[in-house]
């Protein structure tokens, strides 16, 4: 009013009478329109013209007509949509009074073809919802199933639809009346964007196949970076499993899984994109996916670092659950984004800070494996940490914490699109191929180093069973020893005296490996020792008992040690070992405790003969103590039933039923000498 009373009253009335025709004007905008019948309705106001450019293809993707709901009028033709809000497709529908939680809702646009394009194809971009396209009412093509249909909603794809003329006579332009009918459960709302990812175009149907294909080649190639990490990954798990080939250490196949999971990620995105594969059964697959190679990778680094156990694995794998499937529960509840995302930032980056955490503890334990391994696994982790708390400061509505984003940063475009979190990925494979090749040297020396040791062994090996076997009179001596371990603790020697006995020896030394044969060749350098002395069994027990306690080794041996004379006397005295056996039948004998175990000890020994025709058999207890794969023991019922048997037999059968320490089997088989008589 204060505006008015300055103005002149002949201008005032102008503009009283100016207001009023925009106030009817304004009101006739906003009445319903009338449908006459047998009239055509007023035609939509969203008409987008293909020859206004003059072009051959033509951009539609601007001022479409929207309604949530759901009406199959809403396809016709004829219906009157000029009530509609306009919307812009290709930005945030939310923004545009669309609710990001409508279930089922309608686009319409509409086509004037002019008569020199005979046929019209359309294409329709990546669009996050399922749908139907319609022209004129008719159904010409789909994403998706709707309902009433089982409509699983199913990951956007690129589409080409061919678009039904109406005929029309002379040179006049057509139209033709599109329509989109989208669905999508209002529980994934909060998961998928509102948005048509791309630009829809309509044109001639050459030039618009040309242009599909270019683009469908184009985003093939624009996942350069993506084929250059692969490329990178399957070098670098080449290399793991040929550690792994080398060295039998499972960490290395776990570290070629990761890799070779990583690597399905590309292909799977690509097919998901072209195929329209179910959404959920995408995000699973991802979730699946991501929850492996985490896991695969806490074995590998676990394993590498030699962290005995379970409990750090499943406490990875708890974090890793949480943070990966966890979100999804979250937004299928209907809860806020920002939440979904902070929970996956602080749980995931908490299985990667565990594994961290044992690279930092075993870089200052001095382990080389983690110094080697920390660097390019930070780095992977400190990208990726920093992409999930951009997306979650974003959320937040933070300023700038966009900028954390790094598969965002664009760091160039040509030949392809690279971004820092390329970059990041990148060197972090470079740097573990490093590692991996550092590590192969090391593996190639230690291959080295363990071939010469193992020879080494082999000769030891060689020392503690004999190889040349004395003969005497009518015996027959037979030995077969089969080790557990490429070196075995047992021993055996038989060896010819000085008034023209042997001397047999039977030994077990605790334990295995390496350090049982190095016991058991002190064992058998004292026999050697003595045999020239030709002193008593027991007394070679004792003395034996003597040299072992000087070693000041914590092993102890069991040993039966027998003479055996040219007239078939045996005298025998044991030390904790097992009884030999006659013709089948145990022969009784005194058992005294193990070598090296107490000072001063003494064994007792007994003497019987041989019969003219004998087997009798020394063995270790790996015989007896052979396992089956239910637990079932040899035992010493077995023993005795094929004691008879040679001693090849014996070990064979032993072997077969579940070996599991060494076994060692002497068999001597005397024949009396046959007297001679001098002539009358």
């Amino acid at each position: 009013m204060r505006i008015c009373s300055r103005i002149c009253p002949a201008r005032r009335t102008m503009l009283i009478a100016l207001l009023w025709l925009a106030g009817i004007v304004g009101a006739l905008k906003t009445m319903p329109a009338q449908v006459v019948p047998g009239v055509p309705a007023p035609a939509a106001t969203s008409v987008i013209d293909l020859d206004a450019q003059g072009l051959k293809l033509t951009q539609v993707d601007s001022n479409w007509r929207f309604h949530a709901g759901d009406d199959a009028r809403w396809a016709l033709r004829d219906f009157d949509d000029t009530k509609w809000e306009v919307i812009q497709p290709r930005k945030d529908w939310t923004r545009q009074d669309y609710s990001a939680a409508e279930e089922l809702a309608w686009f319409r646009f509409r086509l004037r073809v002019p008569a020199k394009m005979p046929a019209v194809v359309l294409q329709l971009p990546r669009i996050w919802r399922n749908y139907q396209l319609f022209a004129d009412g008719h159904l010409i093509g789909q994403v998706g199933r709707l309902p009433p249909e089982d409509a699983p909603i199913v990951t956007p794809a690129g589409r080409l639809f061919t678009v039904p003329l109406p005929a029309v006579s002379g040179a006049g332009s057509r139209e033709v009346q599109i329509a989109l009918r989208l669905w999508q459960e209002a529980k994934y709302a909060n998961v998928r964007p509102n948005v048509m990812s791309g630009r829809a175009i309509a044109g001639d149907p050459a030039s618009l196949n040309n242009l599909f294909n270019i683009s469908k080649r184009s985003t093939l190639l624009s996942y350069g970076s993506d084929y250059t990490q692969d490329i990178i990954g399957v070098i670098v798990g080449g290399a793991a499993l040929l550690l792994f080939y080398l060295t039998r250490q499972r960490f290395y196949l776990w570290f070629a899984a990761s890799i070779a999971i990583n690597s399905v990620q590309l292909p799977f995105r690509l097919a998901s994109e072209h195929f329209a594969l179910t959404f959920l059964g995408n995000v699973l697959g991802y979730m699946l996916m991501d929850l492996f190679v985490l896991f695969a990778m806490t074995m590998f680094l676990l394993g590498t670092l030699q962290i005995r156990g379970w409990t750090s694995r499943i406490i990875v794998a708890v974090l890793g659950i949480l943070g990966e499937s966890g979100p999804l529960l979250l937004l299928l509840a209907g809860l806020p984004q920002i939440w979904a995302d902070g929970m996956y930032l602080v749980f995931v980056t908490a299985a990667q800070g565990v594994l961290v955490g044992y690279l930092i503890r075993g870089w200052r334990r001095g382990n080389i494996d983690a110094k080697l391994l920390l660097f390019p696994y930070l780095i992977s982790v400190v990208f990726g940490s920093l992409d999930n708390l951009g997306h979650s400061l974003v959320d937040f509505n933070v300023p700038h914490g966009g900028d954390l984003i790094s598969s965002q940063l664009i760091l160039f475009t040509e030949p392809f699109r690279v971004n820092f979190n390329d970059v990041g990925n990148l060197v972090s494979l470079v740097g573990l191929l490093a590692v991996l090749v550092l590590r192969f040297a090391q593996t190639s020396r230690e291959q080295q180093r363990l071939a010469s040791a193992l020879q080494a062994a082999h000769d030891i090996q060689h020392r503690l069973v004999p190889v040349d076997i004395p003969s005497l009179g009518g015996l027959q001596t037979s030995i077969v020893y089969l080790a557990a371990e490429e070196v075995g603790g047992d021993f055996c020697q038989v060896l010819p005296r000085p008034d023209g006995s042997i001397l047999v020896a039977i030994g077990d030394v605790s334990g295995k490996g390496l350090q049982a044969a190095m016991l058991g060749t002190v064992a058998v350098g004292a026999l050697r020792a003595m045999t020239n002395e030709n002193v008593s069994p027991a007394l070679v027990l004792e003395r034996l008992n003597k040299v072992l306690l000087r070693t000041e080794n914590s092993g102890f041996i069991t040993c039966l040690c027998l003479v055996l004379d040219d007239a078939g006397e045996v005298t025998l005295a044991n030390a904790g070992h097992l009884s030999p056996y006659l013709n089948g039948q145990e022969v009784a004998v005194a058992a005294g405790l193990p070598l090296g175990i107490a000072l001063d000890l003494e064994y007792e020994q007994s003497s019987f003969q041989l019969p003219a025709k004998a087997r009798l058999t020394l063995l270790s207890d790996g015989v007896v103590e052979a396992r089956s794969h239910s637990g079932e023991l040899f035992g010493f019922d077995r023993t005795s039933q094929i004691s008879q048997l040679p001693a090849s037999a014996i070990a064979a059968k032993a072997h077969a039923f579940g070996q599991e320490d060494d076994i060692t089997i002497i068999t001597l088989d005397w024949s009396a000498p046959v007297a001679e008589f001098a002539p009358a």
